[in-house]
């Protein structure tokens, strides 16, 4: 199994659309998405920037996607220690973030005051729940709440199992089906935090993924029955450089280079 997430293109978030620009790069992936094999399901936020950013491609392959109402951009609020006003979760001044220990704890990481101000473990665990339950659709079960395995149906044998294939450039494909996730930097990383077992907060403040960009996790069985998701790919804009697009840099504070 893969599962494929994708930050919705250039947003106008005054008006929960997309701009010009992320019109463009919802076409251009548009065209990559429809080169993909075997892609079994489509989801997508109730945002209007994420369901546009679908489109394009649904209307290609005639195909439809399901909104999944916990997949909106994590944006809860919390009060600013600092400032005393309500603000976003995440997203900090580095000297705030790196003076907080308890934010690289991912057990620990919503213990601290000022995430109790919004009830943020609460609102994190909902979209976790959302999306195990999901995952349990097509027979993958994590197998405890703080432990990101997950038991499934044994796609290898023992035999094969005990061969250490690592090496190979060629694997068997274990599990064809492939879930595509239209959604939110926020909602993404949140979900990616916890089939990785990292803290929320070191992706919303370590990483950026630009508009339209497209992240693989990939199902790794080493113990027949017994899965974890691990990133293969992340924040790849191919599709954007091939049509001589440039990257937005939407929700990063510089210029992105087009590497």
């Amino acid at each position: 199994m893969h599962l494929i997430f994708i930050r919705h293109g250039d947003p106008d978030y005054a008006n929960d659309t997309l701009t010009e620009k992320g019109r463009r790069e919802a076409q251009f992936l548009a065209e990559r998405i429809a080169c993909w094999p075997n892609i079994t399901d489509f989801y997508v936020s109730p945002y209007g920037r994420a369901k546009d950013t679908l489109t394009p491609a649904l209307t290609k392959l005639n195909r439809s996607a399901t909104t999944l109402d916990w997949l909106h951009e994590f944006d809860y609020r919390i009060k600013d220690p600092v400032s005393g006003k309500t603000r976003g979760c995440w997203d900090w001044m580095p000297r705030y973030f790196y003076s907080e220990k308890k934010f690289f704890d991912r057990f620990r990481w919503a213990t601290t005051k000022v995430m109790k101000s919004g009830d943020i473990e609460t609102k994190y665990r909902e979209v976790c729940e959302g999306f195990d339950k999901l995952l349990a659709d097509y027979d993958y079960n994590r197998i405890e709440q703080d432990v990101p395995v997950y038991n499934c149906l044994p796609h290898l044998s023992e035999e094969e199992a005990a061969i250490d294939t690592h090496l190979l450039a060629d694997q068997k494909d274990l599990d064809a089906k492939n879930l595509v996730f239209v959604c939110h930097l926020g909602s993404m990383f949140a979900i990616i935090s916890h089939l990785t077992g990292l803290s929320p907060m070191q992706l919303w403040q370590g990483f950026f993924v630009a508009p339209t960009s497209v992240t693989v996790l990939g199902a790794e069985e080493r113990v027949p029955g017994e899965v974890v998701f691990r990133i293969q790919s992340l924040g790849s804009t191919r599709h954007l450089h091939e049509n001589g697009e440039s990257v937005s840099a939407s929700g990063f504070f510089g210029n992105v280079g087009d590497f």
